[in-house]
Order: C-alpha cells, then sequence, then structure tokens
C-alpha cells in the first residue's frame, strides 16, 4: 500500500498550480512508497526472494541525480532503475533482497537521494542459525544456553536468534569441549552464529571433588600441611584425609573454637573455657586449668609454634560482662593474662595471631542506661599485642570481620548499605596504618566470614538473603583479588536437593594441592542437622576452564 497519499495529493495539487500560476517552482521530493519492511525469518547464509520499492518524483520539475542506497548490514540491492535523471510524476523501481551473515535481527535502512530532504525505509529481518550438539558424557550432564532459555541434556539441534552464544554445563563443573567451541573464562562454549555451529561436550570434571555429610553443621575447620582435615562439631573433633576417609574421632563434652598449629596438632576451647591439645592421632596431651563461672562462646587463636591465645568472656549477659585473654605456652602453662572491663559489658568480636606469635583482638563496649535498661554504645576497637601482651596499636571502628596474613596485615570488611550486599574492605599494614580502603559494590550476598590461607589467599564467603532480608539462600565464597581489590568468580552452594537454599557456611579452607575446603549446613539455624564437609576444585578461585 502506498504511504503519504495525502501528501503526494498536495504535491500533485501544487504541480497543477505552479503551471497555471506562474508561481515559484516547488523543491524536489521524491518519495519511498513504503516506510518499513520486514523480511520476515531467514536462515544465515540464504537469500530472501526480492522486495520491490518505488520511488516517485513528487515535486513539479524533473530530479537531475537520483541515487538509492543501503545503510546497514544484510541487505543488498538486486535491481535498480533509480538512477540519475528521474522526471516530474515519474517514477522508477529499487528490489532489495535479505542475506543474514549472522544470526539474530537485522536492520538497514533504504535512502534515496537527490532531492533536499532524503527519504528512507527501514528493512528488518532475523536470521536464524543453528546449534548442533552432537554428544554428551552423559551422567545427566547437559548443555545450557547462557540467557538464551534452551538446554539439551541429549544430542540436539537448535534454532538461534543471536549472534553469539556461550554455552554453560549444568551441573557446574571443568567442561572439554569439541567442536566449533572457542572456550572463555570458566569453562564456557562461545560461538559466533555465522551458521550451523557444531559442538561435543567430550568431559565434566565436576566442581565439588567430594563431600561428607555431617549431623550439625561443623564449626571449625583447618588443614594440616599434610593435607588432612580437622574438623569441630558438636560432640566430637575429627579428622578427615585429603579424599574424605574419616582417620579418627574423638568424643568432646562441648567444643566452641579449634585451631592448628604448625605441627597440625589440634586445639579446641570449650565452653568452660579451658583448652585441649590433641596430637595428630587425636590423644590429649594436655588440658589447661582455666575456667570461667559461666559458659560461654570463647576465642581462640595459635601460633606455628604451639603458643596459644584463649579470650574467655566471664560474667553473664544480666549484671556484667568481662573479657580475659589469656597466653599459654606450648605446654599448656599460663604465660601471662589480660583483662578488659572498659565497661558495664565487654564483647569480644575476633581473636587472630600473625607468624610471629602477636595477638589481634576486636571487640566492642556497652553499658547499660539505669532508667530504661537499653544498650548504650561505648566503642569498638580492632587492637594488636606482642607475644608478651604489650600493645602495639590500636584502632577505634567496628571491624567484627577481620582477618590477619603471616606478615600481620589485617583485612577488615565492614557492610555497605548503600548497594546491593557490597562491602567496604580496609587494608591495615602490620603497623596499624591503613594502606588502602576498596569498595565491594552489588556483591553476591552478605559477608559473614573471611581467613587468610597459610600461601596468603584471602577467601571470603557468606550466604545470599532472600525476600525482606529475612530468609537464607544459597551459600557463596570466592577470593579476594588483592592486586584488583575485587572478588573473584563466585561459586554458590546450593541446598541439599541441589538447588536454592538455606546454605550457611561456617567454615573456609585451602589444602596444599589449592582446593578449597567449605564446611557448613543445609539449614538456617547453626546447630541443625544438616552439615557438610565439602572440598571444591581449586580452578573454581580463578575460573579457568
Amino acid at each position: 500500500m502506498l504511504r503519504k497519499p495525502l501528501l503526494a495529493l498536495l504535491l500533485s495539487a501544487s504541480v497543477i498550480s505552479a503551471a497555471c500560476s506562474g508561481d515559484e517552482q516547488k523543491p524536489a521530493v521524491l518519495i519511498i512508497d513504503r516506510e518499513a519492511v520486514d523480511f520476515g525469518e531467514l536462515e544465515v547464509g540464504q537469500t530472501s526472494p526480492e522486495h520491490l520499492f518505488t520511488v516517485r518524483n513528487a515535486s513539479p520539475s524533473a530530479v537531475e541525480s537520483v541515487s538509492v542506497k543501503v545503510e546497514g548490514s544484510g541487505f543488498t540491492i538486486a535491481a535498480n532503475t533509480c538512477e540519475r535523471f528521474l522526471d516530474a510524476g515519474m517514477e522508477c523501481e529499487v528490489r532489495v533482497r535479505f542475506s543474514p551473515r549472522l544470526a539474530g535481527p537485522s536492520e538497514a535502512h533504504l535512502k534515496v537521494e537527490g532531492a533536499p530532504d532524503v527519504d528512507s525505509a527501514v528493512l528488518k529481518g532475523m536470521g536464524v542459525g543453528y546449534v548442533e550438539v552432537r554428544s554428551l558424557p552423559g551422567a545427566g550432564a547437559h548443555v545450557v544456553a547462557e540467557g538464551d532459555g534452551w538446554s539439551c541434556g541429549e544430542p540436539c539441534k537448535v534454532p538461534v536468534r543471536k549472534a553469539q552464544v556461550t554455552l554453560r554445563t549444568a551441573p557446574a563443573g571443568f567442561p572439554t569441549w569439541g567442536g566449533d567451541c572457542t572456550v572463555v573464562a570458566g569453562g564456557g562454549c562461545s560461538l559466533v552464529i555465522d551458521g550451523t555451529k557444531v559442538v561435543s561436550l567430550e568431559e565434566l570434571e565436576p566442581l565439588l571433588r567430594w563431600e561428607a555429610r555431617r549431623g550439625p553443621h561443623p564449626r571449625s575447620v583447618a588443614v594440616s600441611a599434610g593435607g588432612d582435615i580437622v574438623a569441630l562439631e558438636v560432640g566430637q573433633l575429627q579428622r578427615l584425609s585429603s579424599t574424605g576417609q574419616m582417620l579418627w574421632s574423638v568424643p568432646l563434652s562441648g567444643g566452641v573454637e579449634m585451631a592448628l598449629d604448625g605441627a597440625s596438632n589440634a586445639y579446641v576451647v570449650e565452653y568452660s573455657g579451658r583448652v585441649t591439645l590433641y596430637d595428630t592421632n587425636g590423644q590429649v596431651l594436655w588440658t589447661s586449668s582455666e575456667a570461667v563461672e559461666y559458659p560461654s562462646w570463647h576465642e581462640l587463636a595459635v601460633s606455628a609454634n604451639g603458643h596459644v591465645y584463649v579470650l574467655l568472656s566471664q560474667g553473664n549477659v544480666e549484671h556484667a560482662r568481662q573479657l580475659k585473654l589469656i597466653a599459654l605456652s606450648p605446654q599448656g602453662a599460663e604465660r601471662w593474662s589480660l583483662l578488659f572491663n572498659e565497661g558495664q559489658f565487654n564483647y569480644a568480636s575476633g581473636l587472630e595471631v600473625n607468624a610471629q606469635g602477636e595477638v589481634y583482638l576486636a571487640g566492642s563496649v556497652f553499658n547499660r542506661n539505669t532508667t530504661s535498661g537499653a544498650s548504650v554504645f561505648v566503642k569498638s576497637y580492632l587492637r594488636k599485642y606482642s607475644a608478651e601482651g604489650a600493645i602495639r596499636w590500636e584502632t577505634q571502628a567496628a571491624w567484627d570481620l577481620f582477618a590477619v596474613n603471616a606478615d600481620g596485615a589485617t583485612s577488615t570488611v565492614v557492610p555497605d548499605y548503600q548497594s546491593t550486599w557490597g562491602f567496604n574492605q580496609r587494608w591495615i599494614g602490620a603497623n596499624g596504618m591503613t594502606q588502602w580502603t576498596a569498595t565491594v559494590q552489588n556483591g553476591p550476598g552478605v559477608v559473614t566470614l573471611q581467613t587468610f590461607s597459610p600461601t596468603g589467599t584471602l577467601l571470603v564467603g557468606g550466604h545470599e538473603l532472600l525476600g525482606d532480608g529475612t530468609e537464607i539462600g544459597r551459600g557463596w565464597f570466592s577470593a579476594m583479588n588483592l592486586t584488583t581489590r575485587a572478588l573473584g568468580p563466585v561459586t554458590y552452594v546450593e541446598g541439599s536437593t541441589g538447588a536454592g537454599g538455606p546454605v550457611r557456611i561456617s567454615g573456609l579452607a585451602l589444602t596444599p594441592a589449592g582446593h578449597v575446603v567449605v564446611t557448613g549446613g543445609f539449614s538456617a539455624i547453626r546447630d541443625q542437622d544438616g552439615g557438610f564437609i565439602r572440598v571444591y576444585d581449586g580452578r573454581v578461585l580463578t575460573g579457568a576452564p
């Protein structure tokens, strides 16, 4: 159907009027008969039938130089009578074909020139390519098109309407691709759809190397120099081989936290405040004598040479609470102690030790309003003490989440409430001076723990928060790139049914081979049934295929 009939009629009238009245000549007008044509879908590499466009000189005089051209890709002029001269009221024809070189939408413009105003028509078409998956390794492996809504669990041929497609695997893993794939970060198969692309998924190594299901959530985890995994659970301390075989387990009356020394001996602090040393065979070597009146959750740190530091919570939540830091020798004897009684209620946030045996302590102080009974904040702090208990430096801020590397540098993390689960990181040198700060925006979830491996890798983990922020989703972990100050690839820990949550992560560690040990539980509440110890392939931290 012709477009702009009213304009053409008016222009025709103007030709007659000009001829009769002798008025000035009107500007030239060239009109294409259609505003747009959709050529529809066509397989990449094929050529569509020709579409005819009519160009009319709707001006009172001839146009000396008429030309047409296509601006854009995928469309070509097959035939053209619109060349140079076009008399008043006369028409010429252009025939256009669609030949998509890539899958996906194509758009171009057919333009006619020679008049002061350039007229154009929109050309549209959809290129369709195909991805042919010829083989899969079985065992439930699927090929999934990222962001394209289709997947194959068996050989298939799928039409694709995008210029580029990235294929992933389900479950996630380390795939070996064959065929037309270009392997990209994270082990994906990238395809430019300029025709039919043939791929095969030849092998799929899982991200998860092994898993040991536990009863309650493990409370602490550490890895020995030989690769054994030591985990503290409610009621027991256990040691597993690097392949998940149980080596030994000893019962406990109430272990709170556990740490290893450089010889891979395990130290456990219980609710009573006593510390017990277990050798590599699970035999008790000594138990400290210090105890508290009200059992509580205490902090523990052990240096490589076996110097032990335990931070005891003394008193009760109703009247007053103090903190006591005790340094024990490798034989379990008390070397020195410090009492923290800087307000009515003194709370611990963390305890760390570096390779030199220097101690890092985070805490906070509150008083109670005598009239309302409400808690009144006094201060928060992060402090460093020498191996002999002399204070080195202090910074007052909210450092609930910190980790110390072997050189004594401290990474602190504070949630950034202006972003979506982002956080602010501060790097404090061994001398207590801030060296840099960074902000991670739009993080994968709330951060609940960070820890350094013996090689200096900073592991960070947490879980998603769903709905109004009260429901726990998947767990997650990543390695912080301390050069770019950004999170590396994120690995999500799915629920026990294989999807979603809740998942809480309680511990992270690296094995000597670089694999990631993750402990936690498939429930929103700690110490419920559904605990796990998992070991992930170390490549998850780099995204290397």
